[in-house]
């Protein structure tokens, strides 16, 4: 009994590993189509040679197109890898890649196609998805082909170079030396060397330094030709331009700085820059040489007592820095103002006694001062004078949105003005703000809240300054001026500055002041009419 269930039992285990292999042997056969490892992508082109599109390739060159994965070579055949003008050879195979190696040759200056179509396929049987074609064109034959130039030294319109440099173009293939002599090759300005020739590069070295800062044209004739004896179709041009000395030195005003407003003295300092040594910096002074301001050592400078100059006058500064071999360097032109820098000048043609015209500014971190110039001087007793009347309006915001903007109907050169200055000749009323909500202007200070106010008898000039921070300490202001000449009591010219419709000037709060910063005039046009002379409300 025991033996018959152990019979059972060893019959039933060969049973189970039977099933087992019979399980493996199904899982591992192809065409079961629930095994997912079943190859079903099709094969890609990856890159063909010659490169799509590719020119001048060699006439023995071989066709070769690497796939995404092996290919069933029985599949590459004429039919489905085909070559254009009936080209004969052969294929040869290497992993994923084929290679199509003519018989012979292919044609001089042809444009060839390549065809690899969906008959191709990949191990598993998928084929291209789509025909894949491209084409390339050979190189023209040597023999028949006229030589040209395809690259020189220096480039074609090349700039700042280098003096030192030897001139020379590459050819496109092997010239006859013998053609390349002094006629086919010349150089303009004209300058003599020596011209040679090695692997298909002319090369020309000049018997001396080419100028500097000049532009010179190279020209190689038609008489140049390759060793078949094709010439050059047309001949070959192009020039370049030599950069300036190194030798020469540089000069750079460094203080003060452009558009400054300087005092009655002041240094002017200049940095200079050579590879061996500035033996000597001149000065000039409105074009002139100042004589005696010489400077022969490091650092440079000259110490320039402008205090006889005219109030508001401009003037322009200049360098010269020599080295030893009698190079010479020039720095820029820089403007200086002395006392005043001028901020806008009144071109209105108005011929009344007391027209503004121009006014001048300064600034420093605290301190906005104005000088106004009248054409003509006032009486003994300006302050009480009725004849005339100065307006002054800022827009300190920036914006025409908020303060006033208009005078019955006519804008106040696009400024939205926040602050308002009346210097009268006419009476006082100071300075004062714009309150929105009434509408009206609301005096802040009279004359004595001015940090200065200078308004000398029998004179045509008007001082004031002002704190920047009783304006809120902005960036900037835009700001316009009217002066109104009293016809009657009710009838007046009035004088914008800048004239109406031509915008507003800009005055910028910097940290600076004499000898140290600037003062920015700009303009911005706003449409409007121009109103000369009126007979309307006062807009004081």
């Amino acid at each position: 009994m025991e033996l018959i269930i152990r019979s059972r039992l060893n019959q039933n285990l060969i049973l189970t590993l039977l099933l087992g292999l019979l399980t493996v042997f199904n899982l591992g056969c192809p065409g079961n189509g629930d095994d997912p490892r079943v190859d079903t992508t099709a094969p890609e082109i990856e890159t063909v040679s010659p490169a799509e599109g590719s020119v001048d390739v060699s006439v023995s060159e071989t066709v070769r197109v690497i796939f995404s994965e092996l290919i069933d070579t029985n599949k590459i055949t004429g039919a489905t890898f085909v070559i254009s003008t009936s080209v004969t050879g052969s294929f040869a195979f290497s992993g994923d890649t084929v290679t199509y190696n003519p018989a012979t040759d292919l044609n001089w200056l042809t444009e060839y196609t390549v065809s690899v179509t969906t008959g191709v396929t990949d191990l598993a049987g998928n084929a291209l998805a789509n025909n894949k074609d491209w084409n390339f064109t050979t190189v023209g034959n040597p023999a028949t082909t006229p030589p040209v130039v395809i690259s020189t030294v220096p480039a074609n319109l090349a700039t700042n170079v280098d003096a030192s440099t030897p001139i020379s173009a590459t050819f496109s293939k092997a010239i006859d030396s013998t053609t390349l002599i002094a006629a086919s090759f010349s150089l303009s300005p004209e300058v003599d060397g020596i011209l040679s020739y090695t692997d298909s590069t002319l090369i020309f070295i000049p018997g001396q330094s080419l100028l500097f800062n000049t532009q010179y044209t190279v020209t190689i004739d038609t008489s140049v030709a390759d060793i078949f004896g094709n010439k050059l179709a047309a001949p070959y041009i192009w020039s370049f331009t030599i950069g300036d000395d190194p030798m020469i030195p540089t000069a750079l005003i460094v203080s003060p700085s452009d558009r400054v407003i300087i005092g009655d003295t002041v240094t002017i300092g200049v940095f200079t820059m050579h590879p061996v040594a500035v033996t000597k910096v001149e000065f000039y002074l409105d074009g002139m040489h100042v004589s005696g301001a010489d400077d022969l050592s490091s650092p440079f400078e000259f110490l320039w007592d402008a205090s006889g100059e005219t109030l508001a006058s401009e003037h322009t500064i200049s360098a010269r820095a020599y080295e030893a071999g009698g190079r010479v360097g020039f720095s820029d032109t820089i403007t200086l103002y002395y006392q005043w820098e001028e901020l806008i000048t009144d071109k209105t043609d108005l011929s009344w006694p007391t027209d503004l015209k121009r006014i001048l500014a300064r600034s420093s971190d605290t301190l906005l001062e104005f000088r106004y110039e009248f054409w003509e001087s006032w009486g003994p007793d300006p302050v009480n004078d009725t004849t005339l009347d100065l307006g002054i309006y800022f827009d300190s915001d920036q914006s025409i949105g908020t303060g006033r903007s208009d005078f019955d109907g006519t804008p106040l050169n696009g400024l939205g003005a926040d602050y308002r200055v009346i210097i009268g000749l006419h009476g006082f009323d100071a300075f004062a703000r714009w309150n929105p909500n009434s509408s009206a202007w609301e005096r802040v200070y009279d004359p004595s809240g001015f940090a200065y106010l200078n308004l000398p008898a029998d004179t045509n000039i008007l001082e004031f300054g002002m704190a920047w921070s009783d304006m809120g300490s902005p960036s900037a202001l835009n700001m316009v001026s009217i002066n109104l000449w009293f016809l009657s009591a009710n009838s007046f010219l009035a004088d914008w500055v800048p004239d109406q419709d031509s915008g507003y000037v800009t005055v910028h709060h910097e940290n600076r002041y004499i000898g140290e910063g600037y003062i920015e005039s700009s303009s911005r046009r706003q449409q409007g009419p121009h109103q000369a002379a009126a007979t309307r409300e006062n807009p004081f």
